[in-house]
């Protein structure tokens, strides 16, 4: 699964180029700069093995010792880098082939050659995408990052999220962008009109980003009609209270939720939709068995 993000600091957050709001000027959200789904690789690279682990320690402490299972873990670089803070084991799960040593290479490439040290503590694992196969009470944590906007099965998910942990355990789940969101078409790089997914149908939004994709520079156009509008196509089409309320069903003992937000101009707006399906951009979920 892809994930998007861009770093500011050491925080890390996910935006859209798209975003040049007027009278937006904090430290989120500065005034004038470009933000995009799609970083250069080097900045790329960087994120995953370590600015979205440095966000996930801060959340759930130390790594020590744990054994990690990350769910949809895509290119494995986040695998490493968990791996790289203390895991005694980190297991990368996915729907798609994994390449475990590909991944190092790219990390080695990237500039981070110390990710070598850490294959033995990495293992890839490929599963159907609901049931996962490992047994009861495997992990010390499930770590998520990106991935459950793409789930299919987002309350079969949820109960092997359960089994798989340990009594004592703990699942981080971090969603961007909720699909009813300003962002939740993940092409609003390149879609001008702001909610266009919710009152587009899919031939109209291919239309658009044909025309779009090659007016821009940044990318080649064939990762954006390809890559990007794979992942627009695989979308469930959740928002934060969808995922809530199968939260609350899959009857975890504790649910800690970080809602992200920005400004947004919500003048023409799809009228149909509730402020909080339009306004959460994405959350921070952290599970308790």
């Amino acid at each position: 699964m892809a994930r998007k993000f861009k770093v500011r600091g050491s925080k890390m957050e996910q935006y859209s180029v798209g975003d040049q709001q007027e009278g937006v000027d904090d430290d989120l959200n500065p005034k004038g700069q470009n933000m995009s789904f799609l970083p250069d690789m080097n900045q790329w690279v960087r994120n995953h093995y370590i600015g979205v682990v440095d966000e996930f320690v801060a959340e759930v402490g130390s790594l020590e010792g744990k054994r990690i299972l990350d769910l949809g873990c895509g290119e494995m670089l986040m695998t490493y880098g968990l791996a790289s803070r203390g895991a005694e084991h980190v297991v990368g799960l996915d729907v798609a082939k994994l390449d475990p040593d590909r991944s190092l290479k790219t990390l080695v490439d990237g500039g981070f050659p110390d990710a070598a040290n850490f294959k033995d503590r990495v293992t890839a694992t490929v599963y159907d995408g609901i049931e996962m196969p490992f047994p009861d009470e495997h992990f010390d944590i499930v770590f998520c990052w990106g991935v459950m906007e793409h789930v299919a099965n987002v309350p079969a998910v949820l109960a092997e999220i359960k089994r798989v942990m340990k009594a004592d355990g703990v699942a981080f789940i971090k969603v961007f962008p909720w699909f009813h969101s300003y962002y939740g078409s993940h092409l609003s790089d390149f879609v001008p009109a702001p909610f266009a997914h919710l009152t587009h149908d899919h031939a109209a939004m291919r239309a658009i980003i044909e025309k779009t994709a090659h007016e821009q520079t940044a990318v080649h156009p064939n990762l954006i009609l390809g890559h990007m509008w794979d992942e627009y196509l695989t979308l469930n089409r959740y928002s934060a209270n969808m995922f809530y309320r199968d939260v609350k069903a899959a009857g975890f003992a504790r649910d800690v939720w970080k809602l992200i937000s920005y400004q947004h101009d919500l003048t023409n707006a799809p009228p149909a939709y509730d402020l909080s399906d339009l306004m959460v951009s994405g959350s921070d979920t952290l599970l308790y068995k």
